[in-house]
């Protein structure tokens, strides 16, 4: 365990870093449009934050599961499937302990409990900025940022996300070829081609 965050530390702030920087991309998507009066607009915005958030952690941990490959080709180290997975839980632990802190807000009777449930619901909108738009959509008359659960459902799509894209780097499975690396060769024939 000690081993495996000496290693993947970077990666697990990065991928915060991320997460944090493409927030804030959302949340002044959510706000502009929100501004505009139109929920379609809004939940348009949303989704292609989102887009983008699960193609930054695919490029991420595809990278991370690709630089894994050859040391577990040449017998450096054994092959972790799940290291994609194990990042994103570490990543999104922020993401978790708010979700967990406005359940007891959102449950507990005590006006102590319920404000630092409010508290939380507000990082957590921050922190999560790219969901804004569509937890501000009204499910029966409810927004879904005043329950609980899709504090809870939104981390599930990084934790998939970020598993499938390192398997496929540790096993060389290329969805796109925006994410293959060029070697010295295909950077000179390119380099031709444009002359």
């Amino acid at each position: 365990m000690k081993e495996f965050f000496k290693k993947h530390s970077y990666d697990m702030m990065k991928m915060f870093l991320n997460q944090f920087a493409v927030a804030i991309f959302g949340l002044v998507l959510a706000l502009a449009t929100g501004m505009a009066e139109k929920s379609t607009l809004q939940i348009a915005s949303s989704v292609a934050a989102i887009v983008f958030y699960m193609f930054l952690l695919y490029a991420m941990t595809f990278e991370i599961g690709l630089k894994d490959k050859t040391s577990v080709d040449y017998g450096r180290s054994k092959a972790s499937p799940l290291t994609g997975l194990y990042i994103s839980l570490c990543a999104n632990s922020l993401n978790f302990l708010l979700a967990i802190l406005i359940t007891v807000g959102y449950l507990s009777s005590s006006q102590f409990l319920s404000n630092v449930g409010g508290g939380a619901t507000v990082v957590a909108l921050l922190v999560e900025g790219m969901y804004t738009g569509l937890l501000a959509v009204n499910v029966g008359g409810i927004p879904l940022n005043s329950l609980v659960w899709p504090f809870f459902a939104i981390i599930i799509p990084a934790l998939v996300i970020s598993a499938v894209g390192y398997y496929f780097g540790l096993k060389g499975w290329h969805l796109t070829k925006i994410l293959i690396p060029k070697n010295a060769e295909e950077i000179e024939r390119a380099r031709q081609k444009k002359k």
